[in-house]
């Protein structure tokens, strides 16, 4: 891995409503993977005192993130351009999303020199659908329900393959970051297909079985 074109982005805001205080009893699984020559190129956006204090101490730079950009609704793309204003970067972006405790930094590498090798600007992680979009509907008052994709196909073996986004590790250009989608990917993003399903911890439920599941690219 070439230490001198990268940051890594981690970020870590304080709220939570499904996990409360999810980002502070994850942030060890993500430090702590990282290796210490690599720390100085590593960022945390927060605006928790306790996450940045942790943060310092494994010696990893801290972005205070103002409130106004740490409500649950604040896009991820005005997280990371406020990190591009705020230190002038003109490298390469690795983001670090804190809900994947199972990732390795053998998992980062592998995906960065994905992305060093490809022609692209942006690179996220994908994996196979658990249940297919056409099978799923709107949920309406009274028992009623309506397609969430209209569509009259009834042979499942005519449905389009699809994939569902995971931001287990994802990559970027500074150039690209304002075409970005606020899903965090634009028309020529790389999708790189994980083998195995990776928890995405939303719940506590999440975390614990996450523990229970050592699983590899």
């Amino acid at each position: 891995m070439i230490k001198n074109d990268f940051f890594i982005l981690i970020p870590a805001r304080k709220g939570s409503k499904g996990f409360p205080y999810k980002n502070r009893k994850l942030f060890r699984y993500t430090s702590e993977i990282i290796p210490a020559e690599y720390k100085k190129y590593t960022f945390v956006s927060t605006d928790d005192e306790i996450i940045a204090s942790e943060a310092k101490e494994n010696n990893i730079n801290v972005i205070r993130r103002p409130e106004d950009l740490a409500q649950d609704e604040t896009s991820m793309k005005d997280v990371v351009k406020h990190f591009i204003s705020e230190k002038n970067v003109t490298k390469n972006i690795i983001l670090l999303y804190l809900t994947y405790p199972q990732r390795t930094w053998n998992d980062v590498e592998k995906i960065y020199g994905i992305f060093s090798e490809i022609e692209e600007e942006s690179l996220v992680c994908c994996e196979d659908v658990g249940e297919h979009p056409y099978l799923s509907f709107h949920n309406l008052e009274n028992n009623k329900a309506s397609l969430l994709v209209d569509h009259k196909l009834y042979r499942r073996q005519d449905y389009p393959d699809c994939l569902k986004l995971s931001m287990f590790v994802s990559c970027y250009t500074t150039n690209v970051i304002d075409n970005l989608h606020d899903l965090m990917f634009e028309g020529d993003t790389y999708f790189h297909k994980l083998e195995n399903h990776k928890i995405d911890v939303d719940y506590l439920d999440q975390f614990k079985q996450s523990q229970n599941n050592k699983q590899d690219l």
